[in-house]
């Protein structure tokens, strides 16, 4: 806890190199109508509760997403709830890739040759990552990458670097939405897990059997890292969504 305590404490007194000095590369802001539709009812309703479960406040909050497993739709949760609190909150939000196996994110919108998160510090020091910050397809929006450099994700998380990194989020962003790699394959997920305000469970409809998930809350709970809830992902509806809504 110490040092979460001293980054947190060097955090404030530095200044703050995390806001891009120049606007950087624009992603596509083209969107299928439908897909704007899904935003606004399904990722709006999960924007309200997380806002409505971390009122404002003067430092912001770090959201961990991760599925049990790999495809559970981490990645596409990730980013759309980063958009859609960007635009609810009016406030930064930061969308950051934190899954070092597979870095999806990464490649949809800048590729995994362009530095970030693992180049924040080199040798010590930290780096003026305004420019690793990519602008989402909508105002207060931002985006960081995995990078360059190669690390041990683990021992990456556990690091005091990376401490200072997390406390540079929370005062600059109102919400930092990480999206790790599969938390029952991939232990550094629950080092991450550990430094988060929250942590939201990804789970693809009719893709696991019950145990399965609850063995991933369990792994969450086991380093008591606060557990919001879980997101049902890609569910289907039998029958029309209007006739769901008249008897739920």
């Amino acid at each position: 806890m110490s040092k979460i305590f001293d980054a947190l404490r060097k955090a404030e007194q530095d200044p703050n190199p995390l806001m891009p000095h120049e606007p950087p590369v624009l992603l596509d802001a083209q969107r299928h109508p439908r897909r704007q539709r899904t935003m606004e009812s399904e990722f709006g309703t999960l924007s309200a509760a997380i806002q409505s479960y971390f009122p404002k406040q003067a430092e912001g909050k770090v959201l961990l997403l991760a599925g049990c497993v790999e495809r559970e739709g981490t990645t596409y949760v990730a980013r759309n709830l980063a958009s859609v609190l960007a635009r609810q909150s009016g406030e930064p939000v930061l969308c950051a890739d934190a899954n070092f196996h597979d870095s999806g994110l990464t490649r949809t919108f800048q590729g995994t040759d362009a530095l970030g998160m693992s180049d924040v510090y080199e040798s010590g020091k930290s780096r003026d990552v305004g420019g690793l910050l990519r602008t989402g397809d909508q105002p207060n929006l931002y985006y960081l990458g995995t990078g360059r450099r190669r690390v041990v994700p683990g021992a990456f998380f556990d690091s005091a670097e990376f401490d200072a990194l997390l406390a540079s989020f929370r005062r600059t962003f109102r919400f930092s939405v990480l999206d790790a790699a599969p938390i029952l394959k991939h232990p550094d997920a629950l080092h991450l897990a550990a430094r988060a305000d929250g942590v939201v469970l990804v789970v693809r409809a009719g893709n696991l059997k019950r145990e399965v998930v609850r063995k991933g809350i369990e792994m969450v709970e086991s380093v008591n890292a606060p557990m919001l809830g879980a997101v049902l992902n890609r569910r289907r509806f039998a029958i029309p969504t209007l006739i769901y809504k008249l008897i739920s």
